[in-house]
């Protein structure tokens, strides 16, 4: 039997560090990542259409490092080129363009592009993108102004580079200071320049020139690493996001909410079965309560979706704005009766290892039920107790079913402006880190960056759960009347 015991040990051990290792193994990849960034230059009259919202001008460049690029030339430049008068007449007054290269010297005229879309680069990869700026002999004022904003979604502050928009080289017809604006600091904005006219199309080139500077400031382990303390996830936009604070947060929320609605029933039955339950009545509860815990949590979130969701919407939807049904509120009380079970049975337990001849002083002193509980019995159980809620708790973080079914796939970074802001959190839908893990594992790239964080993600749940139980198992050998 001993040689059982250490064998049974052994083998969970293993299968704990096997876990460790595979997860381990496969977040490698998430560390594989190559960053992106992306801008819009034009240039424009000093005051005008376009001015509040670069991306609605049709001859603005887009510069970008980005998962849709290549290096050289892809089916997004070839059918865009730089236009030329002719095209820009009677249309517009200005126009950009890149030669899809960074060095002005091997710049090919009869080559030019309005976009630039280039392949990602690795945190400790520089890139320069070049553009091209002139305007039409249609344009008369003699000032313009360059102006440039970040692309779509992108933010510049999430990017492991220095970025810096640069004149590269100023027309010989005019004079201008040096240009050096740091896209960090300042990443939308305009400059008024000294015109410049293009009277062909050969001129077109003879310019302003632009370059975008983007200048590593860290390793990809680090960026990395500082990604995943971010607050937004969006691993499938044209600018992917991997914070993982948004995930454990609603992780976070619903274990805790679920646990405060689920331990003080749970223990309160505990305490009935252990100290004012008849024996006939115990021995019928705590084997259908034990039973309980077997329910498939995917029967829990139906039963949720089909009756508890309806319910709290028709309810709570004038009063408090509860848009769906799909909700924080609805997600930890169906988790607070996945835990009820857990937590009654192993408080029960806790309860009941507490020596009977302690309550028998008790007793003996004359202390009623209600003060032999509060003054003896709780105070001595409070670590099988405290264990009961860790273990409930590590139950919760895990849970997959539930909150997939019930949380409404929304991250959620919850706010505290004040009483109804504060419960209005409740209405709102939530994603947690396991839901997440199973609703995106089957639709990413093998071995790519979005299934390392995944991974990531996953070890970092199960890390997290494996330090819960050990804790909890701890307190729950560790009792207070023993100590």
């Amino acid at each position: 039997m001993e040689a059982l015991i250490y064998a049974s040990g052994g083998v969970v051990i293993v299968t704990i560090l096997a876990v460790v290792y595979y997860l381990t193994h496969e977040s490698k990849y998430a560390y594989e990542r190559k960053f992106d960034y992306g801008y819009r230059v034009a240039l424009q009259p000093v005051s005008g259409q376009y001015e509040k919202d670069l991306s609605l001008d049709p001859y603005a460049s887009l510069v970008t490092a980005n998962k849709d690029g290549l290096d050289g030339l892809d089916e997004k430049e070839e059918t865009v080129p730089m236009p030329t008068l002719e095209e820009l007449s009677g249309g517009a007054t200005f126009g950009t363009g890149t030669p899809l290269s960074g060095d002005l010297a091997k710049v090919d005229p009869s080559k030019l592009y309005r976009d630039d879309w280039r392949a990602q680069k690795p945190a400790n990869v520089g890139q320069r993108f070049l553009v091209f700026g002139f305007a039409t002999p249609e344009y008369k004022s003699d000032k313009m102004a360059i102006a440039w904003a970040p692309d779509a979604s992108f933010n510049s502050e999430l990017a492991p580079f220095d970025l810096h928009l640069r004149l590269v080289r100023a027309p010989s017809s005019v004079t201008v200071q040096p240009i050096d604006i740091d896209l960090k600091r300042q990443p939308e904005g305009r400059m008024e320049l000294p015109s410049y006219v293009a009277t062909s199309d050969e001129a077109r080139t003879e310019g302003y020139v632009f370059a975008l500077e983007a200048t590593p400031t860290s390793s990809t382990a680090a960026a990395v690493s500082g990604g995943i303390f971010r607050s937004e996830w969006d691993p499938t936009g044209s600018y992917p996001k991997f914070g993982f604070v948004p995930l454990l947060m609603g992780t976070f929320l619903i274990t805790l909410l679920a646990i405060l609605f689920a331990s003080p029933f749970a223990i309160a039955t505990a305490v009935y079965l252990s100290e004012s339950a008849p024996s006939r009545v115990r021995e019928w509860v705590k084997p259908v309560i034990e039973l309980l815990a077997s329910v498939p949590t995917v029967v829990l979130g139906y039963f949720g979706l089909m009756l508890v969701a309806p319910f709290l919407q028709n309810t709570l939807a004038k009063a408090v704005g509860m848009d769906s049904g799909r909700a924080l509120l609805t997600t930890s009380l169906i988790m607070a009766v996945l835990l009820i079970p857990t937590i009654t049975s192993v408080a029960e337990d806790a309860l009941r290892a507490v020596p009977q001849s302690m309550r028998d002083g008790g007793e003996a002193l004359g202390l009623t039920l209600k003060e032999r509980l509060r003054k003896i019995v709780l105070p001595a159980a409070k670590g099988g107790l405290t264990a009961a809620i860790l273990l409930g708790m590590a139950r919760a973080i895990g849970e997959t079913m539930i909150v997939w079914i019930l949380g409404g796939g929304a991250p959620l970074l919850p706010t505290f402006h004040g009483v109804k802001d504060t419960v209005g959190n409740l209405m709102k839908p939530v994603t947690a880190a396991p839901d997440t893990v199973a609703r995106e594992m089957g639709n990413v790239d093998f071995q790519g960056v979005h299934y390392g964080h995944l991974f990531l993600l996953g070890l970092t749940l199960f890390v997290l759960t494996l330090v819960i139980n050990i804790v909890g198992y701890r307190l729950g050998r560790r009792n207070a009347w023993q100590s």
